[in-house]
């Protein structure tokens, strides 16, 4: 475990400062990949949730960067409707190299609860997905929404590089 200031960092961290803006874009640009018809996303979005995290500590934002990233690897799970050879590159990407790295980082904070409107977001989710008996504009709409996560979190990780730095 490392110390948790500022100055000094983990490996994990030292990671979001340089390798994460690379993930992410490449997960993106993935995700714009497999994109298909433009879809409606309001309402879906936990906007607010944002904002509160942005504001909290860099320990909570590095384990909500984390958190996040689980729950899109658990969400594309059930994914079928897109070319698997895609999909598999994107899983791949999220949970070994991106989900593994910051919950290392994550690992140098203490432990604390996890955040319950984020698993009722992602379970909203779920339900979208599952009533409309996953559907390919329902996976549209999911991809569209994990599309805004990732970009939200770009930036989240973005303002943290620039807290580590100092």
């Amino acid at each position: 475990m490392c110390r948790k200031g500022v100055q000094t960092q983990c490996y994990g961290c030292k990671w979001i400062t340089s390798h994460y803006r690379i993930i992410s874009g490449e997960t993106l640009m993935m995700l714009r990949k497999m994109e298909g018809q433009t879809v409606s996303i309001t309402g879906l979005f936990p906007h607010r949730l944002y904002t509160r995290i942005e504001k909290s500590t860099i320990a909570d934002q590095v384990r909500f960067l984390a958190e996040v990233t689980e729950q899109i690897v658990k969400l594309f799970s059930h994914a079928e409707k897109w070319d698997t050879r895609e999909l598999d590159h994107l899983q791949n990407i999220l949970e070994s190299r991106q989900l593994a790295e910051l919950k290392h980082c994550a690992e140098a904070y203490p432990a604390t609860r996890r955040s319950s409107k984020l698993r009722k977001h992602f379970m909203e989710l779920r339900k979208i997905l599952k009533n409309a008996n996953y559907s390919h504009n329902s996976w549209e709409r999911i991809r569209a929404v994990v599309k805004t996560h990732l970009e939200r979190m770009d930036i989240m990780a973005d303002h943290l590089r620039r807290n580590f730095r100092g």
